[in-house]
């Protein structure tokens, strides 16, 4: 593992000088297997390629809004690099939303293009772009689309044919169109590449705020190419002692961070990468034993589950090794008491992952479990006062603000004003204490945002999703912990007379609007007047928890 610390890189400066420079150590080397299939650095580039001079073909160029929606697979790093290459800004989408979740992130981030996966799971996309667009139904790919519900959208291309007479086709005619296209002609492409700018915005990453609405995270191109260099560097926080020659099972997701910097970081360290849609236990061992995975995606549950498994041998679990710091407890179950303990990282998507941590350093043990070490560099901590904005004295709990390279550009179709204080940092919403040696300590959410699974879930997008419920009167919706999930999304709900709802009804009524990590695991039910509720007569959600809490065991 690296030690000491490490300061933020001036190179690369853009995500494609970031890629040339490992397809320079080895064209043929093994980038990725997915779902079985292979692909070397020189052939995913070649799929890269198309779909650039595709995009370009179809009108993509510096500030397009392109759209992917895919889980895991070699063709979302390929439409990624393609799209970053042109200039254009990748809007990573989450293939768990819903209809009006894909209705809503798509016209608000202005989508041009669309690169689509057909289906994931029991998922099938066409379907929910028709449920999220009826006037699609009335469309003709043959032509660019024009919906007032997504103004600017022009194109959506599939990974594999679709029954639909609105697609512009697959991602293979999309490539396609680039033959005999002037402005798409190799020289072109070279210099549309050449034009782009370390400034430029690269990325766009909606994450669920503090409020109902999403919210689209803009990062520049240097701020991502560095950061991915800045963490592969570190080697000891996401991800963590990776070696080249690793294999990387890579469950977390692509359009979140932590599986992104997984993934990218490490590429960069020449570790090669496993996809595989079935996240199962089962699936899982199978990678370990028949594809040589080093380590794999997920939370304590999730590698217990695969321990659990009644052919699981000690062997196997020889053979993994953490993927990051927050399965360091898992492994040290196995590893004895003396396995040195390395302190967890805190970050966000505001700041494309960690902003704070102890990087190659072990942690002694007089310190407390909820340290997350010191800034990385580049960056600045400040904790406030949240009802004043004032600084509170060192050692004091307060809201922790955060500032320096890592900090978005900012949230699109929001002031700046909007997004930072006057002297530039951000406010979090996390409680925390930053000791007088500069050691951030967490001690929780000031809000109600609910973690569950390494997902962030705002409590009022999903009391307005039941609320639209024509038996639904209130709805209350707050965390509770659980060993397996940190936290489960629970709702109290006052039902209308005569609703006839159970909670199988209201789950499925969620599950149809949002995705399907916000779907209440538990849902309780009643009276109004059987509420806590606070002089104005609104509901007090911690004491409202506290009431339930024996319900929920």
């Amino acid at each position: 593992m690296d030690d000491g610390r490490f300061r933020v890189p001036r190179e690369p400066a853009r995500i494609d000088d970031w890629w040339r420079a490992g397809l320079a150590r080895g064209p043929a080397r093994l980038v990725l297997i997915d779902n079985g299939r292979e692909w070397t650095f020189v052939q995913l580039e070649e799929r890269a390629a198309g779909i650039a001079g595709g995009l370009v073909a179809q009108g993509a160029g510096k500030g397009s809004r392109i759209g992917i929606l895919f889980p895991n697979r070699a063709e979302w790093l390929a439409c990624w690099l393609a799209a970053t290459r042109i200039g254009g800004i990748a809007v990573t989408l989450s293939t768990f939303f819903a209809p009006p979740e894909l209705a809503f992130t798509l016209h608000h981030a202005d989508v041009t293009h669309l690169l689509c996966a057909r289906g994931y799971l029991d998922h099938r996309y066409d379907a929910r772009l028709a449920a999220a667009f009826p006037a699609l139904a009335e469309a003709d790919g043959a032509v660019p689309l024009a919906l007032e519900a997504a103004p600017h959208l022009r194109g959506v291309w599939f990974d594999a044919p679709v029954e639909a007479r609105w697609t512009a086709g697959t991602l293979d005619d999309l490539a396609s169109s680039a033959q005999g296209c002037a402005r798409a002609a190799p020289p072109m492409i070279e210099a549309m590449r050449a034009a782009v700018s370390s400034a430029d915005s690269a990325m766009m990453i909606y994450t669920s705020g503090s409020t109902a609405a999403p919210k689209g995270v803009v990062h520049s191109q240097a701020t991502v190419a560095r950061k991915i260099a800045f963490m592969a560097a570190a080697n000891s926080l996401i991800p963590l002692d990776v070696e080249p020659g690793d294999r990387l099972l890579i469950n977390s997701p692509l359009f979140w961070v932590g599986g992104f910097l997984t993934a990218m970081s490490g590429l960069t360290r020449d570790a090669a990468l496993i996809f595989d849609d079935d996240h199962s236990p089962k699936a899982m061992l199978r990678a370990v034993r028949e594809l040589g995975a080093t380590s794999v995606s997920g939370a304590e549950s999730v590698l217990r589950n695969m321990r659990d498994l009644e052919d699981f041998r000690d062997e196997d679990l020889a053979r993994l090794k953490p993927q990051h710091t927050s399965q360091l407890a898992f492994f040290n179950r196995f590893a004895g008491p003396d396995h040195p303990r390395l302190t967890n990282s805190l970050g966000m998507t505001e700041t494309l992952g960690p902003h704070s941590g102890d990087p190659g350093f072990v942690l002694p043990p007089e310190i407390g479990e909820n340290t997350f070490g010191f800034a990385l560099d580049g960056m600045e901590l400040r904790i406030v006062d949240p009802a004043s904005g004032a600084p509170v004295p060192a050692g004091e709990p307060g809201e922790l603000c955060v500032r320096g390279v890592w900090l978005m550009e900012g949230f699109y179709k929001r002031e700046r004003r909007d997004c930072f204080d006057a002297d530039g940092f951000y406010h979090t919403g996390d409680k925390c204490r930053l000791m007088p040696e500069g050691r951030l300590l967490f001690e929780g959410r000031l809000g109600g945002m609910i973690k569950t699974s390494g997902a962030n879930v705002s409590p009022e997008e999903v009391e307005l999703a039941l609320l639209d419920h024509s038996g639904i009167l209130e709805a209350a919706v707050f965390g509770m912990p659980d060993p397996g999930r940190d936290e489960i999304v629970v709702a109290v709900i006052v039902p209308a007379s005569g609703s006839g709802l159970d909670e199988e009804a209201v789950r499925q009524w969620v599950k149809a609007r949002l995705s399907s990590f916000k779907v209440p695991r538990r849902v309780l039910f009643h009276q109004s007047t059987q509420l806590p509720r606070t002089p104005s007569n609104k509901i007090r959600k911690p004491a409202l928890a506290d009431m339930v809490r024996n319900d929920i065991r």
